[in-house]
């Protein structure tokens, strides 16, 4: 199939082939090869033999390329807001509206070209631009969704290899961090259970918070959030723990501990870490940031010591 991309006023920019995998309704997948000599970009080096899987949408306002190098190593995810894809014949046409989002495997990232895309938001039909904004968020959604999907996929590798029990204890995530894992196919080989320890006494009666250190730090800490990482390994009998406790909101913030800031605590027999986020969004978005970031703690510690 050949594929053209076009800027914002549909004038042909660059044409390529790429091999069809699947039309699944308003849903195109193709394969295509990096032909060109290689490009070193800000966040990715694209080499010749690079393989991009391409998922094109005809009533989607953008695209993701998946960024595999010759060998098969992940190299990343790339975006575009376009105008939905069109089909004809035995071909694919696609508007660039400039702006891109990356999302490297580590799941960090970065929203590209933002002040050429407010330029060409101006050139757009009202209709369209609204759309195209529109976008923005329902992308970095489904890059999300496909990091998602990564990290599970390697986390469950890293921990079946070593033989090792996953257990986690969340507070402010209210059992969000166990929906993720668990949607990884055969995650009861490694993840062994959670406990959702919102109140004080349960992080004290089921994964051992000591009093001295809820007194002195408070549920939001680096300190607590160690101790239920500690606790979680204890009562579960599990080989890493992992844990979250913050402030999702609206309410319930202070001065020195507002809305929005967590805690995660992740403890194994090769180490513990702990970190500390400040979220801006609303309780939902908060919830989902924080188990994203426990996601990706987990993620980089499995992959540090492999």
């Amino acid at each position: 199939m050949r594929i053209h991309k076009c800027d914002h006023r549909g004038q042909p920019r660059v044409s390529y082939d790429g091999e069809l995998i699947a039309h699944d309704g308003p849903r195109i997948t193709l394969r295509a090869r990096w032909t060109l000599p290689a490009r070193a970009l800000p966040y990715v080096t694209l080499e010749p033999g690079d393989v991009f899987i391409e998922t094109f949408y005809t009533d989607r306002w953008y695209n993701v390329f998946e960024i595999h190098g010759p060998d098969g190593t992940l190299k990343g995810w790339y975006a575009d807001i376009c105008r939905p894809a069109r089909l004809e014949h035995d071909a694919l046409s696609w508007d660039d509206l400039a702006l891109d989002v990356w999302m490297a495997p580590n799941g960090t990232m970065q929203i590209l070209d933002q002040e050429e895309f407010a330029q060409v938001l101006r050139e757009l039909p009202p209709a369209e631009a609204a759309s195209a904004q529109g976008a923005v968020a329902a992308v970095q959604d489904a890059l999300k969704e496909h990091w998602r999907r990564f990290a599970n996929a390697r986390i469950a590798e890293a921990l079946t290899a070593r033989g090792w029990l996953l257990a986690i204890a969340e507070s402010c995530t209210g059992g969000l961090i166990g929906h993720l894992l668990t949607e990884q196919p055969g995650s009861s080989a490694y993840f062994a259970g959670g406990v959702i320890s919102y109140s004080n006494a349960v992080k004290q009666q089921a994964l051992g918070v000591r009093e001295e250190t809820l007194r002195m730090y408070g549920a939001v800490s680096a300190e607590c959030a160690l101790e239920m990482a500690r606790g979680a390994r204890a009562a579960l009998g599990a080989h890493v723990g992992l844990s979250a406790t913050g402030i999702a909101g609206p309410g319930g913030g202070t001065v020195s501990k507002p809305v929005g800031l967590v805690y995660l605590g992740l403890s194994s027999p090769l180490g513990e870490a702990a970190a500390q986020h400040r979220w801006p969004h609303d309780r939902s978005g908060n919830k989902w940031a924080t188990a994203d970031a426990a996601l990706r703690l987990l993620f980089d510690h499995l992959a540090s010591i492999s």
